[in-house]
């Protein structure tokens, strides 16, 4: 963890080094809104676990609710302050699958504003990460982070950093890629673990391919399995697809989508087991609203 905070300052410096110049007067005449609102949900349809044939097909309810409130401190840099719930209800359980999996975190952010979104560049979400009802002082966790970003040619931006959190069999993740607005149509976000390529045939629709990572680390609860009783599981779940965004005035937008879960994963990476769900299709609903 002590590492994950020293990169955090490092990011945020170099952030502070490579922030384009010509933003500087911006912030009189294109400030953001005082709050932001998030709530995604989504289903992905039952799938077999490969590893136990005979638990049976298991789908998946996800939720997630983000409320900030945005602080401006200089041209286009905002401090963001709220609360990040999320959960995934399952319709099947035993002592290695949780029922659900929960978040109750608070958010503090440094995030660059670009006039229609936030991009968060340092993000600390302290909070518990817990399975079922089950709560701990081992249910507490920190994950962070730091992501720069830097105009290479006109039209294209280079970014690097990373998500840091102990409770995840890969501590340190990376961030990376670059973002090409073709023209004024086009956009082409290829960064790694959200990459996302956008038409806009009108300023009030977009229509998308993307990509998603969701999940991440969890402190279990107990169960008759020794191996997974009060373990820390990392849950993770990988999918592609399609959709449409609508957005009638700016500060509101609705967003549909349906895809491919890839694969599902259950990883008790410190004691084992890591068992992996097959592939199903689900569908999704973002709405945002600035206020």
């Amino acid at each position: 963890m002590k590492s994950a905070v020293v990169f955090s300052l490092f990011m945020l410096y170099a952030i502070a080094g490579l922030a384009d110049q010509q933003t500087a007067g911006k912030n009189q005449t294109n400030q953001a809104y005082d709050w932001s609102t998030d709530l995604t949900t989504d289903y992905t349809l039952g799938s077999r676990i490969i590893q136990s044939p005979d638990f049976g097909s298991q789908a998946v309810f996800h939720y997630e609710l983000e409320v900030l409130r945005n602080i401006h401190l200089l041209n286009t840099y905002y401090l963001q302050l709220g609360i990040d719930s999320e959960r995934f209800d399952f319709s099947r359980s035993n002592s290695i699958y949780p029922s659900s999996i929960t978040s109750i975190a608070a958010e503090l952010s440094l995030s660059y504003w670009t006039g229609d979104d936030f991009y968060p560049l340092l993000q600390f979400l302290p909070g518990v990460y817990y399975t079922g009802s089950y709560i701990t002082l081992n249910s507490f966790d920190i994950p962070i982070r730091a992501v720069a970003g830097w105009k290479a040619w006109d039209d294209v931006y280079f970014v690097l950093g990373a998500d840091a959190d102990p409770y995840e069999s890969e501590p340190l993740t990376p961030v990376c890629g670059f973002n090409w607005k073709i023209n004024d149509q086009y956009n082409l976000r290829a960064v790694f673990p959200q990459p996302r390529f956008s038409y806009n045939p009108s300023k009030m629709l977009e229509l998308f391919l993307a990509a998603d990572l969701v999940g991440g680390g969890y402190r279990n609860g107990p169960t008759a399995d020794r191996r997974t009783s009060n373990a820390v599981l990392d849950y993770t779940e990988y999918r592609a697809a399609g959709g449409v965004s609508y957005n009638p005035r700016k500060g509101l937008s609705v967003e549909m989508s349906a895809g491919w879960s890839v694969e599902r994963r259950f990883d008790y990476f410190r004691s084992g087991p890591d068992d992996t769900a097959r592939s199903a299709p689900y569908l999704k609903l973002d709405v945002s609203i600035g206020l």
